[in-house]
């Protein structure tokens, strides 16, 4: 694969310039091409997950202001309609020391490009179908692609849904390939910020009774294969669970959830061994926002078993901002903490390590360098609007070992630094800034310089490299 990749790099990358050329073209049009009628609803943002946009309201003519509308909703005879949509994402990355010293030396960077196309047929209010291509490619990298960066075309998501109403409840069911992402997505996500999304296989149940809100599923992970149409899902990686959640009054615009899932994995490893995985997860949420401040808590407790030994594992995560939204530039200054735990002793049989399950980038940038498992964290950060269409965020992360007995992971849960013989608890400290300009409501175009210095445990078990990370990417929505 990696030969391959190298030897078509030339023809590949020029390819990709002039794709990317074509739809950067594509995104200066004009927004605006109808008059708005006055009955119309507001019009909706695009999600991150495409299936919950509904875009049924377009069946009013003169609620069409969008080059794209006539792609949105396409009336069908007896009451059906279709709409379609997509994602390009065409983006530059760059390491200097990547894996700190121990990855691949690349000091050109590499080409990483995304390619998302999705169909919905309703056949009735409460019925409709769902179905998401995807294309993820990466161009001239040293050492070839990493396992999320490639999937040269296949099926992201294809579902069915059907809805029962009443007055006071609403129970969706969704059968088939679907993305999901759980409460904050710190721990469970569609992974936008790598190259190739996440999905799974199975049913979900998800819906409203009364003041509640609940979400069961039972599903297999669909692992990312790089060739054509090749991702299959077994029995050996499943995410399943339940979550019930409502309003309250006891915070701000209050929010909690309770929650309780079940991970298996086929063969996972740890500081403490290789096996198989079976991790049971049950933990609340609770957030909420009011016109200054922004607050999530989310804690919870890990058991199960990892081969031969018990799971005995816990974390805690909290994000709060206030925000000043009278003041120039609107500033949020806001400051994330988190922990979770690692393994106390080495071959006790128990292991104390946590498991993010499909962590996002979030935890450490984009840059993804350190994931939560065995880690202390607090990031600090300020968020300014300069314009109506930038924004600037920048702050700095710092990073301990919550075990000196276990190592560092990476956000996906896979040991990245064996503890070795260091009792340091420093890993290092990562300063990040980050600008996001939206000139249109189909463009985003976001660029991410990071600078990750070595502490004394990355020191202590060499390599232990300073790392600086660049990153820029050109994203149209439609």
């Amino acid at each position: 694969m990696t030969h391959r990749l190298e030897s078509r790099a030339g023809s590949t990358r020029s390819g990709a310039l002039g794709r990317s050329l074509a739809l950067l073209l594509l995104s200066w049009a004009p927004d605006g091409a109808f008059a708005l009628g006055t009955d119309c609803p507001d019009r909706p943002a695009y999600s991150n997950l495409r299936y919950e946009e509904d875009w049924r309201y377009l069946a009013d003519a003169r609620c069409a202001v969008d080059h794209w509308d006539r792609a949105k909703y396409i009336p069908l005879a007896e009451g059906r309609s279709l709409s379609f949509g997509g994602d390009a994402r065409i983006r530059y990355e760059r390491f200097d020391n990547p894996g700190f010293g121990s990855g691949v030396p690349d000091d050109n960077g590499y080409l990483l490009q995304r390619y998302l196309a999705h169909g919905e047929l309703w056949m009735t209010r409460n019925v409709r179908f769902f179905g998401q291509l995807e294309s993820s490619l990466v161009n001239g990298r040293n050492g070839g692609p990493r396992p999320t960066d490639e999937n040269r075309a296949d099926v992201n998501q294809l579902f069915a849904e059907g809805t029962l109403r009443s007055e006071d409840s609403r129970i969706t069911l969704r059968l088939g390939r679907q993305e999901v992402e759980l409460g904050s997505a710190q721990f469970t996500s569609a992974r936008d910020g790598l190259n190739d999304r996440l999905s799974f296989d199975g049913v979900r149940a998800l819906g409203e009774w009364r003041d509640w809100r609940f979400h069961a599923m039972a599903t297999r992970v669909v692992p990312t294969l790089p060739g054509a149409f090749d991702d299959r899902s077994t029995p050996a990686g499943t995410l399943s669970g339940f979550f019930l959640a409502r309003n309250h009054a006891l915070l701000p615009a209050g929010n909690a959830v309770v929650y309780a899932s079940r991970r298996t994995r086929e063969n996972t490893a740890y500081a403490d061994g290789v096996g198989p995985e079976q991790r049971y997860t049950t933990g609340t949420r609770w957030w909420g926002r009011d016109e200054h401040w922004d607050y999530n808590l989310e804690l919870g407790a890990q058991t199960g078993s990892h081969g031969a030994d018990d799971i005995r594992a816990w974390y805690v995560n909290t994000d709060n901002g206030w925000n000043f939204r009278e003041a120039q530039y609107q500033p949020r200054l806001g400051v994330r903490f988190s922990i979770g735990s690692g393994d106390r002793k080495l071959g006790d049989g128990k292991l104390g390590t946590f498991s993010p399950l499909f962590a996002a980038t979030a935890y450490s940038g984009l840059s993804g360098q350190i994931g939560p498992s065995n880690s202390i964290s607090i990031a600090p950060s300020v968020t300014l609007r300069l314009t109506p269409e930038l924004q600037l965020t920048a702050g700095t992360s710092v990073f301990w070992r919550q075990s000196l007995t276990d190592g560092i992971y990476n956000i996906a849960g896979d040991i990245l630094r064996q503890p070795g013989s260091s009792d340091a608890r420093l890993v290092g400290t990562q300063p990040t800034l980050t600008f996001t300009w939206t000139p249109t409501r189909h463009v985003t175009v976001l660029t991410t310089l990071s600078y990750f210095r070595a502490g004394p445990f990355l020191r202590e078990t060499p390599p232990g490299e300073n790392v600086t990370y660049f990153t820029s990417w050109w994203a149209y929505r439609f």
